[in-house]
């Protein structure tokens, strides 16, 4: 599942192999890719950046253009290593071949480079996207006008994340708290697993309207909830500020490690790993039905 973590980790990986490189070959194999028809004008194009915002992914090229990526729940970017992508090159959404050495005439790193499949004499590097909900190609331009972008909230991985303004806007949902969690227009990034799992480290009931969170100096934070070791006493009773500090911090070692936290989502039916005296439950929570997981007992 691609959240804000498994972005920023796509976006490590391409970097290396995609920047500051031009586009030899483009296609879109897949009879489904959005892509079949404009594929092509990728080609001679040269990568200028890679950034996320939340679950987006975008690649600025020369010219003025940019790819958009969304993937949705099981979409993803995949770098050739020698031995192909892992699945079959017809599936493929969009592959690309870029060249091997940037301006500055260095290897790329990550991967082996292979000579095209076209008999381009240069090794060049192949790059794959497989899946997802969004695919396009667009002028940069347009992409301040686009509503699923210009509508996102704050990034919960992003450098100049502000978490007291990002609390404020957590607060005023009317949403429960599980349901505001995976609202991207108030803080993009968090999908359903960290969404359980930040509210059980946090011992935060995920059931509770968003605007009944404790702010600092308004009482105790709930029953059950953890020491917060890096933060001041005023701002462990902000629940709010507490809920997004542990979401950010749990995302921030799973780009690092690759490893998300696995305490609670789903592990419905088992002793609880906090307090071993109740069992995780899970249900569909919000329009979307979206499971969620928690201890009935710790998370009050």
């Amino acid at each position: 599942m691609a959240e804000g973590d498994s972005l920023v980790r796509i976006a490590r990986k391409l970097r290396p192999v995609m920047l500051d490189r031009e586009i030899v070959a483009a296609s879109a194999p897949n009879q489904r890719s959005s892509l079949r028809v404009h594929a092509r004008r990728l080609e001679g194009r040269t990568v200028e950046s890679i950034e996320t915002r939340g679950k987006h992914l975008l690649i600025h090229l020369d010219e003025g253009l940019s790819l958009h990526s969304h993937l949705g729940m099981n979409g993803g970017w995949r770098v050739d290593d020698g031995r192909g992508f892992g699945k079959p090159d017809r599936l493929a959404w969009l592959l690309l071949e870029l060249e091997e050495a940037g301006d500055d005439g260095s290897a790329h790193a990550g991967a082996e480079a292979r000579p095209s499949a076209a008999g381009d004499p240069r090794p060049l590097i192949r790059v794959g996207q497989f899946g997802g909900t969004t695919l396009r190609l667009v002028r940069t331009a347009e992409l301040a006008r686009d509503s699923r972008l210009a509508l996102l909230g704050p990034d919960i991985l992003g450098q100049d994340f502000d978490l007291e303004s990002a609390a404020a806007r957590i607060r005023s949902s009317p949403d429960e708290i599980g349901v505001t969690l995976l609202d991207q227009r108030l803080v993009c990034g968090i999908g359903n697993i960290f969404k359980s799992e930040a509210c059980f480290e946090a011992g935060i009931d995920p059931w509770r309207p968003a605007a009944s969170l404790a702010v600092a100096g308004g009482g105790a934070a709930s029953a059950g909830s953890p020491e917060v070791d890096d933060e001041s006493a005023e701002e462990s009773r902000d629940e709010a500020i507490r809920l997004l500090q542990t979401a950010r911090q749990q995302m921030q070692a799973a780009v690092e490690t690759g490893r998300r936290p696995g305490r609670i989502y789903k592990k419905a039916g088992r002793p609880c790993f906090r307090c071993r005296r109740a069992r995780i439950r899970s249900r569909g929570q919000g329009e979307d039905n979206r499971t969620t997981y928690w201890c009935p007992n710790c998370q009050t």
